[in-house]
C-alpha cells in the first residue's frame, strides 16, 4: 500500500506544476491594455506623418541657423558689348615746326569673361537672424504637441473600443446564461406538459421569450465581431488577447482642472503660437533697422582691372553694405496693430478654453457621482431580481404563478444584470472622457 501512494505522490505533484506552468504561462501572455495602446498610436499614419513634420522642422531650424554663417558662391559669366571705348589723344604742338602726332586708344573688349568667388557674411541685421531660429524652435515645439494630440486622440479610442467590447462581452454572457436558464425552464414546463400539469400556452410563451432572447444574441455576436475588428485596426491586437482587468483612474475634479490648465497640449499650444507671434513682431520691427552685410569678391577675368591691356587677370574686392528703410506708408505699425489683435484673440481663446473644459470637467464628475448612486442601487435590485425570480420559479411549481409572471421576473433579473454592466462600463468611459480631455493618457490600471 505504501509502495502505490509513493509512486502516486510525484505524478500527482508534476501535473500540479504542470498546471501552475500553464497558469502562469496564461497569465503572463495578457497584453496590457496600455502596451495596445502605445502600438496602435506607433502604426497610425497620422502620428507617423506628424513626426515626418518634427523632421521637417528640424531640418528648418538647421537652415536658420546657417544663415548666421557666411555663404560662399561661384559664378562665371561672359558679356559681349558691340564696340569698345576709344580714348584720342590729339595732336600736340610742343614747339616751332615740332608736333607729335595723336593717338587713339582702345580700351576693354567686345568680349568680356568673368569668374567669380564671393564670401558673403550678415554683420547685423536688427535680431532678425537670432529671432528666426526661435521662431524655428518654437514652430518645432508646435508640431510636438500636435503629436501629443494626435496620441491622446488615438489612446481615447482604442480605450473606449476596448471597453465597448468589454460591455457588449459582459451582456452576452449574461443573455446566454438566461438562455441557459430558459431552456431549463422549457425543459421544466415540457415535462409539465406531458403530464398534463399545465396548458401548452406556457410552452408557447417560453419558446418565444427563448427565441427573442436567442435573436438579441445573434446581434451581440454581430456587434462584438464589428468592434473586435474596429479594436484589431486600431492597436494592431486582438482584443481577445488583451489584458480583461485594465481600470480606468482619475483624480478629483480639482486635482484634473490644475492637470489641465499646467499639461493640455491644446493650452500649449496656445502658449506657442502666442510666442511665434511676439517673435515676428520682433523680426518685422528689425527689418526696420539698418541691415549691415560684408562681402568679398576673388575675380579671375579678362579685361580684369587693366582696361588696356585686356589681359586674363586675378583680382581682389570688398564691399561693407548698409541698407534700411526710410519710408513705407507706416506699414510698420499697420503689421505689429495686426499682430496684436491676433494675440488678443489667442488670449480670449484660451479663456473661453478654460470655461469650456471646466464646465465640460463639471458635467462629466456630475454624471460620474450619479453614476457611482446608480451602481449601488443597481447592485441591489440584481439581489433582489434574483431573489423574485427564484421565488416565482417554486411558486411556478406549485402553480400559485402564472408562467408569464416566472417569465416577467427572470427578463427583469436579466434587465436589471444588463443595467448595471451597461453603468460599470458607462463609468469607465466617463472616467476615459475626463483623462482625454485633461491630456492624461498613459494612466496604468
Amino acid at each position: 500500500m505504501t509502495r502505490r501512494i509513493m509512486n502516486i505522490v510525484p505524478v500527482s505533484a508534476s501535473l500540479a506544476i504542470l498546471f501552475l506552468s500553464l497558469s502562469s504561462f496564461s497569465l503572463w501572455s495578457e497584453i496590457p491594455l496600455k502596451k495596445a495602446i502605445e502600438t496602435g498610436i506607433q502604426a497610425d499614419n497620422t502620428y507617423k506623418n506628424n513626426l515626418l513634420d518634427q523632421d521637417i522642422d528640424r531640418l528648418n531650424l538647421q537652415k536658420a541657423s546657417m544663415k548666421k554663417f557666411f555663404n560662399l558662391d561661384l559664378s562665371a559669366s561672359y558679356l559681349f558689348k558691340s564696340d569698345q571705348m576709344q580714348i584720342i589723344f590729339p595732336d600736340t604742338q610742343v614747339g616751332p615746326g615740332t608736333v607729335i602726332p595723336g593717338k587713339t586708344i582702345l580700351a576693354g573688349s567686345k568680349h568680356n569673361y568673368d569668374i567669380k568667388l564671393a564670401l558673403s557674411q550678415p554683420l547685423f541685421t536688427g535680431g532678425i537672424l537670432s529671432n528666426s531660429i526661435k521662431l524655428e524652435m518654437e514652430k518645432q515645439s508646435l508640431d510636438q504637441f500636435k503629436t501629443v494630440i494626435r496620441k491622446l486622440d488615438m489612446a481615447g479610442k482604442i480605450k473606449s473600443s476596448y471597453f465597448t467590447y468589454r460591455l457588449l462581452e459582459n451582456k452576452k454572457k449574461s443573455l446566454s446564461f438566461l438562455v441557459e436558464n430558459l431552456k431549463l425552464h422549457r425543459q421544466h414546463v415540457t415535462n409539465f406538459y406531458n403530464e398534463e400539469l399545465v396548458k401548452k400556452s406556457d410552452m408557447v410563451e417560453t419558446e418565444i421569450k427563448l427565441s427573442e432572447t436567442e435573436l438579441n444574441l445573434e446581434d451581440l455576436d454581430r456587434l462584438l465581431k464589428e468592434e473586435k475588428i474596429n479594436f484589431a485596426k486600431l492597436s494592431t491586437f486582438d482584443i481577445d488577447d488583451v489584458e480583461k482587468s485594465y481600470n480606468e483612474t482619475v483624480g478629483t475634479l480639482d486635482e484634473t482642472l490644475a492637470y489641465f490648465k499646467t499639461h493640455h497640449p491644446v493650452l500649449d499650444t496656445i502658449h506657442r503660437s502666442i510666442r511665434m507671434l511676439e517673435l515676428k513682431k520682433k523680426i518685422i520691427a528689425g527689418s526696420y533697422l539698418p541691415q549691415l552685410y560684408g562681402t568679398a569678391e576673388l575675380h579671375y577675368g579678362k579685361p580684369g582691372i587693366d582696361f588696356f591691356q585686356n589681359q586674363w587677370s586675378l583680382y581682389f574686392q570688398g564691399v561693407i553694405g548698409l541698407s534700411f528703410k526710410v519710408f513705407d506708408w507706416n506699414q510698420l505699425k499697420k503689421e505689429k496693430t495686426i499682430i496684436d489683435i491676433s494675440l488678443a484673440q489667442l488670449k480670449n481663446q484660451e479663456d473661453e478654453l478654460i470655461k469650456e473644459m471646466s464646465k465640460n470637467l463639471g458635467q462629466l464628475y456630475a454624471r460620474k457621482e450619479s453614476i457611482e448612486k446608480q451602481l449601488t442601487m443597481l447592485g441591489k435590485m440584481v439581489r433582489l431580481g434574483a431573489e423574485d425570480a427564484a421565488l416565482k420559479q417554486e411558486l411556478y411549481k406549485e402553480s400559485q404563478v402564472s408562467n408569464l409572471d416566472y417569465l416577467s421576473a427572470l427578463l427583469t433579473h436579466e434587465r436589471f444584470r444588463s443595467q448595471e454592466n451597461e453603468r460599470t462600463v458607462e463609468y469607465q468611459l466617463i472616467q476615459v472622457a475626463i483623462n482625454t480631455l485633461i491630456g492624461r493618457y498613459g494612466e496604468e490600471k
